[in-house]
């Protein structure tokens, strides 16, 4: 059940995106995380690894004449966010993109605001992973990253330790104003580490 929340397929996917869509810490995680975004009416935002789309309909609530992007591999996660955001799709205020970060590039499109809310942990080389998503982040745009521990045992020294992991690969790649947000949650306190792309 656990691997079913990095690529949520199949039964026990549809299970894992209830979890996320439902459970109070999942959501208050993604609304804290959304509100840490300083979202302006005409942001263009990307959201990484969008799940069930509860943070997408969070920050469509924010935007007027902006747009937002929800990619994720999983494509039943996608059916959920489509489902869950249908009259932001219609208005194409909302695209939802299958895929990871390979898939940027050939998209091309430059966001002011990207975010995840636990991804970052699944990147093999956060370095590269942190580049990849300078390279599609306008100058002087904002860059969120958010994780809870979920594992048995979670606290919140691992926590600040995935905290100065994100901090050390933003800072290797040239993200300036890095700073961390911590939100009390349980079993264990989530960390935003945000940073902006320099002008």
């Amino acid at each position: 059940m656990v691997a079913q929340f990095s690529r949520p397929r199949g039964t026990l996917g549809h299970v894992a995106g209830w979890v996320m869509a439902h459970r109070r810490s999942n959501v208050e995680r993604n609304r804290w995380t959304v509100g840490l975004l300083d979202l302006q009416p005409a942001d263009r935002v990307l959201e990484l690894g969008c799940g069930p789309g509860v943070a997408l309909g969070l920050v469509i609530a924010k935007l007027q004449d902006g747009s937002v992007t929800g990619l994720d591999h999983s494509a039943l996660m996608l059916r959920q966010a489509a489902k869950r955001n249908a009259a932001a799709l219609r208005s194409r205020q909302l695209e939802l993109r299958h895929g990871s970060l390979e898939y940027l590039p050939a998209h091309g499109t430059t966001y002011t605001k990207i975010f995840s809310v636990n991804v970052a942990q699944f990147f093999p080389d956060k370095v590269a992973a942190f580049r990849a998503l300078a390279d599609v982040l306008s100058p002087g745009g904002l860059i969120a990253t958010t994780h809870q521990p979920r594992n048995a045992g979670a606290s919140n020294e691992d926590a600040r330790r995935a905290a100065e992991i994100f901090s050390n690969a933003m800072a290797e790649v040239g993200f300036t104003k890095i700073r961390t947000e911590f939100l009390a949650l349980r079993p264990a306190g989530a960390i935003c580490v945000l940073g902006v792309k320099p002008r």
